[in-house]
């Protein structure tokens, strides 16, 4: 991607990689790199993270029960870096929309990246069912006979929560299929600097891709009659490998945002 400006709609949005980017290599490694703009060690660490975690999930698994709650059961491991993924993802879009707004951007995109803050919010509290947990108040009657772990949160409502799933799917499909659609698609060649804001780029398809197809197999299938306490508790770890590719998507573009540092004046040549 060159220098120049790709759309007068989003401001910046041509600084699709790095103002200082790193050499990526040669091969996979470098072609991955230089599409995510990262270094070797940072495509390495793209590739591992969610092998790490399904590593984590098998070992846990063959520790026992109680070994496998705490991984991912509730605020055990899994699910306490998935709220974190989500405040990284959180700060990065906060700041998006500020640069966004300050860059004279376009009304509907800034509007956009708003709502993602709004909706970022509200995973971070639905996850830590706003807080209860943490400062321990009680469950209204009404809300704790609705809700499958009688907590003050939306998403295990009866009914409700099917709805969520749902939206789990189609948000997985739209980060492991569009991004090669519109990467691949000769009509989009002239607004693909812009539409860099809100696809991810096709390496990320790693993270939203185990959301479509998991949730492909939990919305449409039947309950496995055998494991299916290691089935059901493990969809903790496909959310947590969805919120890391949300958090790669923001912070890989807010790196491609930031305007280029300033080069050394006429004194500081020799």
């Amino acid at each position: 991607m060159t220098g120049r400006q790709a759309s007068t709609s989003t401001p910046g949005a041509a600084a699709t990689a790095a103002p200082d980017a790193p050499r990526a290599g040669a091969g996979w490694i470098g072609s991955i790199g230089r599409s995510l703009g990262l270094p070797p060690a940072g495509v390495w660490l793209w590739a591992l993270l969610p092998a790490v975690f399904v590593a984590g999930a098998a070992a846990a698994a063959l520790l026992g029960r109680d070994a496998y709650r705490t991984y991912t059961g509730e605020d055990g491991v899994v699910e306490t870096l998935q709220v974190a993924a989500y405040a990284v993802a959180l700060v990065a879009a906060v700041r998006l929309t500020l640069r966004l707004r300050a860059t004279g951007a376009a009304r509907w995109l800034v509007t956009l990246y708003a709502l993602l803050v709004a909706g970022l919010v509200f995973m971070i509290g639905e996850e830590l069912s706003w807080g209860q947990r943490i400062v321990g108040w009680g469950t209204p009657d009404t809300l704790a006979s609705a809700n499958k772990q009688a907590e003050t949160n939306l998403h295990n409502i009866y009914g409700v929560g099917d709805t969520f799933k749902w939206i789990q799917m189609l948000a997985g499909a739209y980060g492991s299929i569009l991004p090669f659609a519109v990467g691949r698609g000769s009509r989009f060649a002239a607004r693909r600097a812009d539409l860099a804001w809100i696809v991810p780029a096709p390496p990320l398809a790693l993270y939203f891709a185990p959301m479509f197809v998991w949730r492909i197999y939990r919305n449409v299938f039947p309950d496995p009659a055998r494991f299916n306490f290691l089935v059901t508790e493990f969809n903790e770890v496909v959310e947590l490998i969805f919120a890391l590719g949300i958090a790669w998507f923001l912070v890989l573009r807010w790196r491609a945002a930031r305007p280029p540092a300033a080069g050394p004046g006429p004194a500081d040549r020799s």
